[in-house]
């Protein structure tokens, strides 16, 4: 019932977003031009690079609210929740320093390429990155909220950022000047922000007294030394940087080794494909406190590879819809200034159509053991992804990252997964004791630090 109702938000709200990001979309690219759109799609990027906010320990949350049996008076809950937002705060104190030092030794330069040498691209990274920083302890609440099994609450709220971003753009085009053209990224983040601050607030409300007494624990860590988080956040984490490493890298990829048309045309057959892979991964985090709600309550009783192929089998019929209409839509999006290739759809939809087949086995293998395992294959995968799309792009330009990557995970991810999922049936299943969840333990010291997008981790 809550994949129905996440898969229900997110058809509703992806059709918002791709309205709104059409028209942002050809704002840019009709005011600004095809270098600066290439540069606000590289700006609105930077989130997926640092996807691991919390080091993976938001695990620790979903799976603590998902199997909690009180979650307003669960002491050892508001222990994991307090140890998590140490982590985030400290994450975005290290990243707001890292962002600082590449203002002023001109590294956000290097890094943006031929995108860099914009007047005001360096700046502009700085101000978005600083706003992200300020919002990154907001963003609990989403972890929050995914235990609970409200996924399709998530998703509508976060449904706002576009069209808020799109008010942002407009508002900048229509009142500016071209000197903040390399600002208009601001927007997005911005919108992120507010919809961040407007989240925590009905999360807090509605799971009271959790959060306002995990928030007045933050600041006394001696007084409240937490928990032990990372003994399942390391495990995590290592799958969190895998989004980062193999699918956020592709536009910087891109910008290094190929042109302004690569970078803009991988912004644009983005917008389609990363929002349908939204709607994949709404549906598939809804899996996943289900599978650990389920295995506690001994209930589970099938594996996840039919869902697997119904994910897959959708992606790829919405893949040759998109290849057919294609020249149409994507005309229409960009007004005519940019190409949009046949081969860097199918790249694309290929892409998409492999981490939707991935999903469901990776929420089914969601538990301690099963994210200790994810580790080694997941890490290759990211590594094998990145080594592809720098060997292909020079060779086949904007497609070349999407197919590498789309192999790196049928190779390290599908293949691994299915075969771990078979080898350890009757555990996954919640058919072994073995599968009961260990305490969480007190640390020694001040406890530990951390947060995590798990929506990362199997793309």
């Amino acid at each position: 019932m809550n994949s129905i109702l996440a898969l229900g938000a997110k058809a509703l709200t992806m059709v918002i977003s791709l309205v709104c990001g059409v028209l942002t979309t050809r704002l840019v690219l009709g005011d600004a031009g095809v270098e600066y759109y290439a540069l606000f799609s590289m700006l609105t990027s930077l989130p997926s690079l640092l996807s691991f906010t919390d080091l993976g320990a938001g695990a620790v949350v979903v799976n603590g609210i998902a199997t909690s049996d009180d979650i307003r008076s669960d002491r050892t809950l508001a222990a994991q929740l307090t140890s998590v937002e140490r982590i985030l705060v400290g994450f975005a104190a290290v990243t707001m320093l890292v962002n600082t030092v590449l203002l002023l030794t001109g590294g956000w330069t290097i890094a943006f390429g031929v995108t860099g040498e914009l007047p005001g691209a360096d700046l502009a990274a700085f101000v978005c990155l600083t706003i992200f920083c300020l919002g990154v302890p907001v963003g609990i609440w989403v972890r929050i909220m995914l235990g609970l099994r409200r996924n399709h609450l998530i998703i509508l709220l976060q449904g706002l950022i576009s069209p808020l971003t799109l008010l942002g753009v407009w508002m900048l085009l229509t009142f500016g000047t071209a000197d903040t053209y390399a600002f208009l990224a601001t927007s997005s983040y911005v919108a992120s922000f507010l919809v961040g601050a407007l989240g925590l607030g009905l999360t807090a409300y509605g799971t009271r007294p959790l959060v306002p007494r995990a928030a007045a624990m933050v600041l006394h860590p001696r007084r409240h030394p937490g928990v032990r988080v990372m003994d399942v956040g390391w495990p995590m984490l290592a799958q969190l940087l895998s989004y980062p490493v193999a699918v956020s890298t592709q536009r910087y990829v891109l910008a290094q080794w190929g042109t302004h048309q690569d970078v803009a045309e991988y912004g644009v057959a983005g917008q389609v494909f990363f929002a349908l892979n939204g709607l994949v991964v709404a549906a598939g985090l809804a899996l996943w406190p289900m599978y650990a709600r389920r295995r506690h309550r001994g209930e589970l009783r099938r594996g996840p590879f039919l869902l697997a192929g119904i994910f897959a089998a959708g992606v790829g019929a919405a893949t040759v819809f998109v290849a057919l209409v294609g020249p149409w839509v994507f005309d229409f999006i960009t007004d005519g200034t940019l190409e949009v290739r046949t081969t860097t759809i199918l790249a694309f939809g290929l892409m998409v159509t492999c981490t939707a087949g991935l999903y469901p086995l990776g929420m089914f293998i969601m538990d301690k053991p099963g994210i200790r395992f994810q580790v080694v294959p997941t890490l290759l995968m990211a590594l094998a992804s990145l080594a592809l799309s720098i060997v292909l792009t020079p060779a086949i330009g904007t497609a070349g990252p999407p197919l590498g990557n789309a192999v790196a995970v049928v190779v390290f991810q599908v293949v691994p997964f299915s075969w771990y999922i078979i080898r350890h049936r009757a555990r996954l299943l919640g058919s072994e004791t073995a599968s009961a969840p260990e305490e969480p333990q007190p640390e020694d010291g001040a406890g530990t630090d951390a947060n995590s997008e798990t929506a990362a981790s199997h793309s």
